[in-house]
């Protein structure tokens, strides 16, 4: 039988890749959210995180990390690859210089057979990625922690026959996390280790978390605690952000008390949004669908995009703006409108289509 899922953690998945793709639209709150937001989706993979028994579970474990997170993450790489001289026809990416004059924009060029043969086989170990696949770097990272953690648990219960490693692997995370640190304040990055290794402790709390439990309280004491939770990661604001896509943040503590007040408030927050059952609902459903959300959601700002340019008349290339062109009043909004629900129509079919196998391989 198919385990039941759990909604407030779906729900939980749910605001975080709303807010992902609130950060990337132009958002005004992009500090704010960007303090816990991304470290939300590496403390739910260790809540449920479940150690391997034996030597054949340790490599199960693996080759369902290798089918969930490196595929998808080598897959979109390449199909973007394979499409860029079509994206280039039109204008999605763009060959014309003035891109260069709004920041953070890239002159794209033709891509050879040769050149999609060779950018796969540096997807295949992670090395760089593509301008629309750009948020792919979390896949990325969660891949190499999970592993890692999952190699560190299965030596300390196997190797070293501990019952509860729970102390050892807190140490482990600290020790990475100081490396982490210490790798942000030099700017070294090579492969994503810097975003891994700080990574550890956020996958770390997330088992805390689940050996807490979920806590029992009113609807009262939940929003004074989302309250609380707020007021704390605001003040934060303060003295900087967090950009773990880069590995970078002021100290280990911050980025550690922003992560766990991050969790807070989404859970309560997860909490009281099940007490309303469509907003719950709809929650649960976009944090079952953030694969799709995360690969495709700069794909999708181009149709906003494209829009804003039939009504201002702006020239063709700037639909390569990177990753919104408008900013401003609504348009946030509508970015992350078309970010959420047009990865949502491409996955439904998908669903669909792996449900009937599933349920015919059943049968």
């Amino acid at each position: 039988m198919t385990k039941q899922r759990d909604a407030v953690l779906d729900a939980m998945r749910g605001i975080g890749i709303v807010l992902m793709v609130a950060g990337h639209s132009g958002f005004a709150g992009t500090d704010f959210i960007y303090l816990f937001h991304m470290a939300l989706f590496f403390m739910l993979s260790g809540y449920f995180f479940r150690p391997a028994r034996d030597l054949p579970g340790l490599g199960h474990f693996c080759l369902r990390r290798v089918v969930t997170l490196w595929l998808p993450f080598v897959a979109a790489n390449t199909v973007f690859t394979v499409c860029n001289n079509l994206f280039l026809k039109l204008h999605i990416l763009t060959d014309d210089p003035r891109i260069l004059d709004l920041p953070g924009n890239q002159v794209t060029d033709p891509v050879t057979l040769k050149d999609i043969v060779g950018r796969t086989v540096h997807w295949c170990v992670f090395d760089g990625g593509t301008q629309l696949g750009g948020a792919l770097w979390f896949i990325q990272a969660l891949f190499q922690i999970s592993i890692l953690y999952a190699l560190v648990e299965f030596v300390l219960r196997k190797g070293l026959h501990l019952q509860d490693t729970l102390t050892a692997q807190g140490f482990v995370s600290g020790v990475l996390l100081l490396l982490g640190w210490h790798w942000s304040c030099t700017g070294w990055n090579v492969w994503g280790l810097g975003i891994a290794a700080s990574g550890y402790s956020l996958f770390y709390l997330g088992t805390l978390a689940h050996r807490m439990g979920q806590p029992a309280r009113n609807p009262v004491v939940r929003a004074l605690t989302a309250v609380q939770a707020l007021g704390v990661l605001l003040a934060m604001l303060h003295f900087g952000s967090v950009g773990l896509a880069a590995n970078q943040y002021p100290h280990w503590l911050f980025l550690l008390l922003a992560s766990a007040e991050g969790w807070v408030l989404v859970y309560e927050v997860s909490h009281l949004a099940m007490l309303l059952p469509p907003l719950g609902r709809a929650l649960a459903a976009l944090g079952r669908a953030t694969m799709p959300i995360v690969i495709l959601h700069f794909l999708s700002f181009k149709l906003v995009t494209w829009v804003g340019l039939q009504l201002t008349g702006g020239e063709a290339y700037l639909l390569a703006a990177f990753p919104t062109l408008f900013t401003g009043g609504a348009w946030w909004l509508a970015y992350t409108v078309a970010g959420l629900a047009l990865p949502l129509l491409v996955y439904q079919p998908y669903r669909l289509v792996k449900g009937a196998i599933l349920a015919k391989g059943r049968g």
